[in-house]
């Protein structure tokens, strides 16, 4: 077998070296990753984190308040404010988190009751609590929290900006009032008529 040509071997080492840096450079990114992912959870851990508890320096937090976040399908619709849901077979009565209908005026009701049907009916949901309002009693007869169906829509918004409701308590209380503006520049639902509402 003939000897292969100088420049083919160099050729060819040239190729096998610029290939083993490049692993060897590929290498010394992620190492430099993976030690900059670790040594920022570790700062984080240090300087902004609480501590476990059962660690040193741990304290207690305290519960946390706020019911857990569910899923059903809403089985009935009472009233704007007030829907039955389905979660794993036991109907649950849900207060919606940021939705007052107290001032929604005769005139709309109806309108108000057909958005809420037509927007919840049937629809899986998943039921977001609020931790800032108080955790509600075993025995309480609903249970309060957002409704936020597959789009990832929130229901509180979008009855807001419909015009049907005066914004709740709530932790998004700002985020409410400002899609209740929204409605009353576009004059919609109640803003707009027949109710033509003012405040």
């Amino acid at each position: 077998m003939l000897p292969e040509p100088r420049h083919r071997a160099r050729t060819r080492l040239s190729a096998w070296s610029s290939g083993r840096r490049r692993t060897i450079a590929t290498l010394t990114v992620l190492v430099l990753v993976v030690l900059g992912v670790v040594g920022g959870l570790t700062i984080g851990r240090t300087t902004d984190e609480p501590a476990v508890a059962g660690e040193p320096g741990a304290t207690a937090l305290g519960p946390l308040t706020g019911p857990p976040t569910l899923y059903g399908r809403v089985q009935r619709v009472v009233d704007p404010a007030t829907v039955v849901v389905d979660v794993g077979g036991r109907p649950v009565t849900v207060s919606v988190v940021g939705v007052d209908t107290a001032a929604t005026p005769a005139c709309a009701r109806a309108d108000a009751q057909r958005f809420a049907e037509g927007f919840l009916d049937g629809q899986e949901v998943t039921l977001v609590p609020d931790p800032t309002l108080p955790v509600p009693a075993a025995d309480a007869p609903t249970w309060p929290a957002y409704l936020v169906v597959g789009t990832q829509q929130s229901y509180t918004d979008a009855a807001l900006v419909a015009g049907w409701v005066d914004p709740g308590q709530g932790r998004y209380r700002p985020g409410f009032e400002a899609g209740q503006r929204i409605a009353q520049d576009r004059r919609a639902g109640m803003w707009g008529p027949p109710c033509n509402r003012t405040s």
